[in-house]
């Protein structure tokens, strides 16, 4: 029984390591313990605990805040038991103004996770994929940053994600991402940039890495695989709904054939067995 409850050991030093590395980290999106195993299984180097994914999967509604700090950090804490490679968690805003950000940080920790996303966005936030985002202030969001930044009792990665681009334009984003850098930030994470986008507009010093979020049919623009990545200079990137969306259209099809002829409509691919040998 001990052999898969282990739970994990504080994975930040080996995400900062793989961060350092000459390629991208590619750490699909999870929105549960089952979809996090599939993953590392798959041969992934780690895991992104997913916010769309994790209000669809807990709540059945879509991401537009609705999920409280400590029902993300119980699903992040399950994802990182069920694997032993790094877990990121989406912590959304930080759940309030920079003293709720610091029980957010102590939570995630708790949880094990080996970093967490912040963002600029007003209360209640979205999805980055939807219209409409509203953000706090830049001096709001540096404050958050470096409430988190002091905040940290382990080794935790401190991800800054700014939305501006699609609100106020490029060049507010880019404005925004180095205050975050200059408060503490350890990776950067500019939400849905456009495809002609250069590293060289990134803020300096090069060392500072940087997060990409690659959509299923959303804003970001859509890659083929990872190229492009090295000149973006990214060493971080994420799929963050590709799980829950490929999930879905099997189990809608399903469930419609099922409720009609009271049967599948086709027969699974999997066995119960095959299954029970991912878990």
């Amino acid at each position: 029984m001990s052999s898969f409850l282990g739970g994990q050991r504080d994975a930040s030093p080996s995400l900062r390591e793989l961060l350092k590395g000459p390629e991208p980290v590619l750490a699909p999106g999870a929105f549960d313990g089952l979809s996090a195993r599939l993953i590392e299984a798959a041969g992934f180097p780690a895991v992104y605990m997913t916010g769309f994914g994790s209000a669809a999967s807990l709540l059945g509604r879509p991401d537009v805040g609705l999920l409280g700090m400590s029902e993300m950090v119980n699903n992040a804490r399950r994802i990182v038991e069920a694997v032993q490679v790094p877990v990121v968690a989406d912590a959304d805003t930080g759940y309030g103004n920079p003293v709720n950000v610091i029980r957010t940080v102590h939570e995630y920790e708790r949880a094990g996770v080996a970093a967490i996303h912040l963002e600029d966005q007003l209360v209640p936030k979205k999805c980055g994929h939807m219209e409409g985002k509203q953000l706090v202030s830049g001096e709001e969001m540096v404050a958050k940053v470096r409430a988190a930044v002091a905040a940290r009792h382990t080794d935790l990665i401190l991800i800054a994600r700014t939305d501006a681009r699609a609100v106020e334009g490029m060049g507010s984003a880019l404005e925004r991402a180095r205050a975050y850098r200059e408060a503490g930030a350890d990776v950067l994470f500019v939400e849905a940039p456009r495809a002609n986008t250069r590293s060289r507009r990134w803020p300096r010093p090069s060392r500072t890495c940087r997060c990409s979020s690659t959509g299923q049919k959303g804003a970001r623009p859509h890659r083929s695989g990872t190229r492009g990545c090295a000149n973006w200079v990214f060493a971080s990137s994420s799929f963050p709904s590709v799980c829950c969306c490929r999930r879905h259209a099997p189990c809608r099809t399903c469930s419609s054939g099922s409720a009609r002829t009271g049967h599948p409509r086709q027969p699974c691919r999997h066995s119960r067995a095959s299954m029970n040998s991912s878990i």
